[in-house]
């Protein structure tokens, strides 16, 4: 039952202040979590009314979407939301795994008791909502909450990296239509509490394939969904 309660609890902060940062940062979010849909345009002049911000902040921060493989940005003909390219789904997949993997060992080295609790708070948040069928768009937003704090936590040099170079989740779409399930949520929580545990005890190596099962558990989940529905 749905507690009719909002479940966003603030993301971590993506990188420093700069409206650059911060405009690149909603519309990564955006991109993410489905408000903007594969080939949607990204104009320059309406982004920069909205967001009040210049002109060239947003070319910025299109540039460093682009960079994440979240746009695509043509000359003279401007910026697009970047429509997934089946071809590429194994390698930005096995990415992924790599990158999380790397930030999970990280973490159990290095992770303070704050930044432990951090993850932890997202992870309860993320068990709460597995017995509730709230918008798929809230589970969301905890998985990328997740994902970056367990980027913070694998210490400053690596975050710095994790962010430019790692999507909280690849391919939101197939994504949310796990996260419409209660199956697909239990499964989610599970495995970032699995995550969790064994950077609370410290076992590195325990971490790091933690983190594999679920970002190749996703991938698995995703993958099936989107065969099944090429299939009808």
């Amino acid at each position: 039952m749905n507690c009719g309660q909002s479940h966003l609890i603030p993301l971590p902060p993506a990188g420093d202040e700069s409206q650059t940062t911060r405009l690149a940062d909603e519309l990564a979010l955006a991109i993410h979590l489905g408000r903007m849909s594969p080939g949607q345009p990204l104009r320059e002049v309406e982004l920069a009314e909205a967001h009040n911000v210049s002109r060239t902040i947003v070319r910025a921060a299109l540039q460093r979407l682009e960079a994440q493989g979240l746009a695509e940005i043509t000359l003279n003909k401007g910026a697009r939301v970047r429509r997934p390219d089946a071809d590429a789904v194994d390698d930005l997949i096995e990415l992924h795994v790599q990158l999380a993997t790397l930030a999970a060992r990280n973490a159990a080295w290095r992770a303070t008791a704050e930044q432990i609790s951090r993850i932890e708070d997202f992870v309860r948040m993320m068990e709460h909502l597995a017995e509730e069928m709230s918008p798929p768009e809230e589970f969301q937003h905890l998985r990328i909450g997740f994902a970056r704090a367990l980027h913070n936590a694998a210490g400053p040099v690596l975050a710095e990296r994790l962010r430019t170079a790692a999507p909280a989740t690849p391919y939101h779409e197939r994504a949310m239509d796990d996260l419409r399930s209660r199956d697909g949520r239990q499964e989610a929580a599970r495995a970032a509490r699995d995550v969790l545990r064994a950077i609370e005890s410290k076992q590195a190596e325990a971490a790091a394939a933690a983190a594999e099962r679920m970002l190749r558990r996703h991938a698995e989940r995703t993958l099936t969904r989107r065969a099944a529905k090429t299939l009808v």
